[in-house]
């Protein structure tokens, strides 16, 4: 076998919601280059080290965050709903086509919050009341 120059690790975790039927999914790869043969075992352990401190916070997952009834329950069934310090986390469980993310994005401005563009991280954000 030849030389290892750069190897990737990858460790995820799945963990069901606490208080709705849901499972929360994280996976993390970290790539990196070794110039030395004898530093591939640390550098494996320090980034299998790295991904397990990010895993960690999936060990108690968020729980659904009360929602103030603005959306209607055709709406609401399309949607997960976290909470964080400043901000409730609207994010939909699949793909909502033009029309239902349209009526979404009203109510959301209608109640002061804003749509993140973040690619596959994308979401609605409404400051919590």
């Amino acid at each position: 076998m030849g030389k290892v120059t750069e190897f990737t690790v990858t460790k995820g975790k799945t963990v069901k919601a606490i208080d709705r039927d849901e499972w929360i999914k994280a996976e993390y790869s970290v790539k990196a280059a070794v110039n030395d043969q004898s530093d591939l075992e640390a550098a494996k352990a320090h980034l299998e080290g790295l991904i397990d401190g990010w895993l960690t916070g999936l060990a108690r997952p968020p729980s659904a965050a009360p929602q103030p009834n603005i959306f209607s329950k055709e709406l609401a069934d399309m949607l997960t709903f976290e909470e964080n310090k400043d901000w409730v986390i609207v994010k939909p469980k699949s793909f909502l086509g033009s029309e239902n993310f349209s009526r979404i994005a009203a109510i959301v401005r209608d109640n002061k919050g804003e749509y993140i563009s973040a690619g596959r991280e994308s979401h609605f954000r409404l400051p919590r009341k």
